[in-house]
Order: structure tokens, then C-alpha cells, then sequence
């Protein structure tokens, strides 16, 4: 899973994935949260690699370090590396080259068993944390809903909404004075997918007929009123007015 960022939606990387057999998936445009495991090994990256490295010169020096560092640390809730996810068995830091133990009662007794014992091992491991994730995601979930108390959505295809745009073209002349919302949009269709991952929205604009590129989440959206569509079609006047949520 990536973002939509430019290099991960281009035409070379989607032929690299078809020729290595990787199933691409993007998150919602504008919503890192639905990432959430990549953006956290950015940001604890980036807090490594500004308190191992002196400056920018050494960043290639300490890289090694920090991906030991990553790479064997637990998960908080799995308790699982992620090398011990993709090798099946811990990082081995105590003497370089020591070889890895197994367990007598469950090492293989003929050859052939010798090679599919790992892979047996991995894909058990994996369907075992695959399992533990959604229990864990569901449990975050319904304990977030709680504490912030958040409504279910309710939007219905053919309802007017409001898009929340914090995004600011470079030439653009309006910075301090720009709307926090611009519309009004009418929903096109509702996509719901997987049960534990929420609603989508396809708009189109109400002005233009043109339907929105990505796929919009329900925390972006505002229902639309009337007077909240005239001020922002300025029809009341050329005084800009920010709608506040």
C-alpha cells in the first residue's frame, strides 16, 4: 500500500509490480492515517536519523545501524518483529554468524520436509498476524468511535455536499483569504468495500458536471446549505467568506 504520490501511480511502476507479481494498493487522496504503519517507520526514520547522525554528510554511516534498529524492534501490540515476520525467526544480534537454532520437536526428519518446513512456518505465522490485525484495527476502531464520540455517515447518492480543500496552487491568489470549502458537489456514487474499511464517495460538481478524480472520505465532506453554496459561489458579494466547520 502507498499514497498517490507521482512516482507510485506512474506507468513504469505499474509494470514493475505485474512483472514481480505485487498487488499495488493505494490509500484515499489526502488521508496518511489509512497508511498508518508507513507513515509511523517515516517518522521514527527521520527521529533516528537526527539523533545518530551529526549532519547530513553522515546520513549513509548510521543507515545501517538505524535499519538493524527498525527491523528488530517489537510491534507494540503484535509483539513481532518485522524480521521475524519475513524470516520466521528472530534477528540474530548476539555473534555475527552463529548459526540459527531450531527446536528438536519440531525440526524436520527427512529432506524434502527440511525445505518446506519454512514456508509452512511463515505462511502460518503470517495468517496468525493477519488474523491479530483485524482483531486489533476493529478494537482501535470501536475505542476511537468511543472516546471521540464519532457519528456514523448517513450520506445518501444525489445529496449536496461541501469538499474540505486546504490546497494552495503556487500562483494562486488567495492564501490567507482561501476557503476552507468549495462546492457544492453532489455524490455520485457510495463504495463500500471490505466491512472493516469505511465508505467512499465519487463526487461530481454541481456547476460543472465533472466528476472528482479520487475517491473522497467521509471526514472531508460538509453538508451543503444554501446560504453556505451562495457565499461560495459569491453571489452575495465579492467578499471572500470562509465557512468554518
Amino acid at each position: 500500500m502507498s499514497d498517490k504520490g507521482t512516482a507510485f501511480i506512474s506507468s513504469l511502476f505499474k509494470h514493475s509490480n505485474e512483472l514481480l507479481g505485487i498487488c499495488h494498493v493505494t490509500s484515499g487522496a489526502k488521508n496518511p492515517r489509512l497508511n498508518g504503519l508507513a507513515e509511523t517507520r517515516i517518522k521514527r526514520l527521520s527521529e533516528h536519523l537526527k539523533y545518530y547522525a551529526k549532519d547530513d554528510y553522515t546520513v549513509e554511516e548510521v543507515m545501517p545501524l538505524i535499519k538493524i534498529i527498525l527491523r528488530a524492534t517489537l510491534h507494540s501490540k503484535l509483539m513481532l518483529s518485522p524480521y521475524k515476520l519475513v524470516f520466521g525467526h528472530a534477528m540474530p544480534l548476539a555473534v555475527p554468524g552463529q548459526p540459527i537454532s531450531t527446536p528438536l520437536d519440531v525440526q524436520p526428519t527427512d529432506r524434502m520436509s527440511h525445505f518446506n518446513w519454512p514456508s509452512t512456518e511463515l505462511c502460518r505465522l503470517h495468517e496468525a498476524v493477519k488474523s491479530m490485525r483485524q482483531n486489533i484495527k476493529m478494537d482501535d476502531k470501536a475505542r476511537y468511535d468511543k472516546t471521540h464520540k464519532v457519528p456514523q455517515p448517513t450520506w445518501k447518492v444525489g445529496e449536496y455536499v461541501l469538499l474540505n480543500d486546504d490546497s494552495v496552487k503556487p500562483t494562486a491568489a488567495q492564501v490567507i483569504t482561501k476557503q476552507c470549502y468549495i462546492g457544492p458537489f453532489i455524490i455520485k456514487r457510495i463504495v463500500h468495500g471490505k466491512p472493516d474499511v469505511g465508505e467512499a464517495y465519487q463526487l461530481v460538481d454541481e456547476k460543472t458536471g465533472k466528476v472528482v478524480q479520487n475517491l473522497l472520505t467521509n471526514d472531508r465532506l460538509k453538508k451543503s446549505t444554501w446560504i453556505e453554496t451562495t457565499l461560495i459561489r459569491g453571489y452575495l458579494g465579492s467578499t471572500q467568506v470562509t465557512v468554518h466547520q
